[in-house]
């Protein structure tokens, strides 16, 4: 990574260049471009079948045909219907940390190797179940169907389960379907404050029957676990538990990226992962986003997009709300003995901070928060 920043910079300023100059001729034949591609896409969402992914034509990366049959018939062969009443509704690529897909059975033993694959939410309409599986679909798992039998939720009130899904939302600003309840165990807690008292908090000793509830965010072994009482009422989030904030490291001077030029308001750059690329994106004050292969001879993976002035101006504001220079230069390292993982350099105005994917959600809350935005950013941004 520290050859990489240093050695790319020379030539790229000149492409950044020669990309502002283009975007002028891009916006010319724009018109063209999206008769061409709505084209496209009616042609492509006429071949769809009912139970395809419905999301193909805006998603980065397609889900691959077989990961998806593979998926759809295991789910239709356990519930007993036909794969035409199952529908994908969402997908995303992951990298799983173990052999299991991070999906364990009891006494199982899972090869710590890192494995790349994909998360997929199946419905029928009224119900949703979540699938982990490797990139090509041979290996799959049903995520609520990989807990012991006693921890399963199967018996959790609706109440309970309602009110943790939508406070674990609400903390996290993640939908609903990207959360799963793993385990719910009834619990009969020794105080008012369900065992989680705060400073200097009264409670009461009286026994309070409910439950311990335990949320997995994503698909990625983050977890949420929550004490609540027997109606959801009251819940309580262990913050013990949920302890597993990194502790950065500091950046060396000669490894920072050079601070942005005037005009640009961010630049993400992303190295490493399996491919071994390394990309550069940089937002720009007119909401130009430009996004380069580093190394790409022939610049056929080069692209410019917009988002408009005011979602420029708004993600500059949750920067500051943030407090994303309180960062300034700090690194979150990858786990001991962790490979194949990317690496994301963000800087700023004020500074750079620098980060992986493995780690992305046992960052600070706030860093989070920054990251979440320019994702949203890049998600929006249109041709």
């Amino acid at each position: 990574m520290k050859i990489m920043l240093k050695n790319y910079f020379n030539t790229n300023q000149t492409r950044i260049f020669t990309a502002l100059i283009l975007t002028g001729i891009l916006s010319v034949s724009s018109s063209l471009t999206l008769i061409k591609s709505a084209t496209g896409a009616s042609a492509n969402f006429s071949l769809e079948t009912s139970n395809e992914v419905l999301k193909d034509n805006i998603k980065p990366n397609r889900l691959p045909r077989p990961v998806a049959n593979a998926v759809l018939r295991d789910l239709a062969r356990r519930q007993g219907v036909f794969t035409r009443q199952l529908q994908i509704i969402d997908y995303n690529q992951q990298t799983w940390r173990n052999g299991c897909l991070e999906l364990p059975q009891a006494d199982e033993i899972c090869t710590q190797a890192l494995v790349p694959g994909w998360r997929i939410v199946v419905s029928n309409g009224r119900e949703n179940w979540v699938y982990h599986t490797n990139n090509n679909g041979r290996s799959l798992r049903l995520a609520s169907a990989n807990t012991p039998s006693e921890n399963l939720p199967d018996k959790l009130p609706a109440s309970v389960k309602n009110a943790v899904l939508q406070a674990a939302s609400r903390r996290l600003q993640q939908p609903i379907y990207q959360l799963t309840i793993i385990e719910a165990q009834q619990q009969t807690w020794r105080d008012s404050c369900l065992e989680l008292a705060n400073a200097d908090e009264f409670c009461s000793q009286a026994l309070v029957s409910g439950w311990r509830v335990v949320v997995v965010v994503g698909g990625v072994g983050q977890t949420l676990v929550y004490h609540t009482n027997q109606t959801g009422s009251v819940l309580r989030l262990n913050q013990k538990a949920n302890e597993t904030t990194l502790s950065p490291v500091q950046i060396p001077a000669s490894e920072l990226p050079p601070p942005l030029d005037r005009g640009i308001v961010f630049r993400q750059i992303s190295s490493g992962g399996f491919a071994g690329r390394t990309y550069e994106t940089v937002l720009l004050t007119d909401g130009r986003l430009i996004r380069v292969r580093i190394g790409d001879a022939n610049d056929s993976e080069r692209s410019v997009r917009r988002v408009s002035v005011q979602q420029v101006q708004e993600f500059v504001r949750s920067l500051k709300r943030s407090q994303f220079s309180q960062f300034r230069n700090l690194s979150y390292p990858a786990p001991s003995g962790a490979a194949d993982y990317i690496t994301y350099t963000l800087t700023s105005q004020e500074g750079t901070v620098q980060y992986n994917d493995i780690s992305q959600n046992n960052l600070p809350k706030n860093l989070q928060t920054a990251v979440k935005a320019w994702n949203q950013i890049v998600a929006s941004a249109q041709s």
